[in-house]
């Protein structure tokens, strides 16, 4: 990823050097100079977070009428699965940076949104017991202890920061797919969830995200668009602890408002 990043900052500034603007500003209606949009819409967010604790309990050693030693260790292993799905708006995503050669849009941007929806835990205990032979794992046995499922009302919350590039394709005003864009973004992002009932928070991930993008815009004035697109988030890379699997991703569908 980061070497995408850099041949398109790289491309970026050859364009700058090879299309610079005139002397009196950017062309009217072109992608150049100085670059700002925000993005408001709606998003849905899913968020997982599976986590696993697993430690001795007891055990003995004897020896076996075969003159080996034997040894049986009893473990518990919990396992925890944390869901968290909703739906949010207004998400919104502020973005400012730089417009080159009427072709892309390299910006910072930061944003994040609320969600209001449903969140599910499921813990599962177990029993493990480990019979060894003169310091040989011979047989291992799982016995289900236990499970409990649980249903929660639960609201969001999605922040994320980064870098991102717009790209557009199409440069001629007469072309019905003038105005098409695609774009890429990632930086880091965290969501995280909370009861309603308890404010117990829960199903709190982050991490490196990746996002892609792909819409629409409209010339409204000589410096002034207005737009529509569909977002893909992904979470590529976790902050995880120990024990911890942790993953989520956004999808949006926004208007904007762009200058540049």
């Amino acid at each position: 990823m980061k070497k995408v990043f850099a041949i398109l900052v790289l491309c970026a500034m050859g364009l700058t050097f090879a299309q610079s603007p005139s002397a009196h500003g950017p062309a009217p209606r072109e992608h150049r100079g100085s670059y700002f949009s925000v993005n408001w819409g709606l998003s849905y967010l899913s968020s997982e977070l599976k986590s696993s604790d697993f430690g001795f309990s007891s055990g003995g050693e004897s020896l076996r009428p075969d003159g080996r030693y034997g040894r049986i260790e009893h473990y518990g292993l919990n396992n925890e699965q944390d869901d968290f799905s909703a739906w949010g708006f207004p998400s919104i995503d502020l973005r400012f940076g730089k417009s080159f050669g009427n072709l892309v849009a390299v910006y910072f941007s930061f944003g994040g949104g609320l969600f209001k929806g449903e969140g599910k835990i499921r813990k599962q205990d177990y029993s493990v017991d480990r019979y060894i032979v003169d310091n040989v794992l011979e047989k291992e046995d799982k016995q289900l202890l236990g499970v409990m499922d649980e249903t929660i009302d639960s609201y969001g919350f999605y922040g994320s920061l980064g870098l991102g590039f717009t790209v557009y394709p199409f440069q001629d005003p007469t072309s019905p797919l003038n105005g098409l864009f695609v774009g890429i973004a990632g930086g880091l992002d965290i969501s995280m969830a909370r009861d309603d009932n308890y404010a117990t928070e829960y199903c709190t991930v982050g991490g490196l995200f990746t996002r892609y993008e792909l819409g629409k815009d409209w010339w409204v004035s000589d410096t002034w668009s207005i737009g529509v697109g569909f977002s893909f988030t992904k979470l590529v890379y976790e902050a995880e602890n120990e024990g911890e699997e942790p993953n989520h991703h956004v999808i949006g569908l926004f208007f904007r408002l762009t200058r540049g």
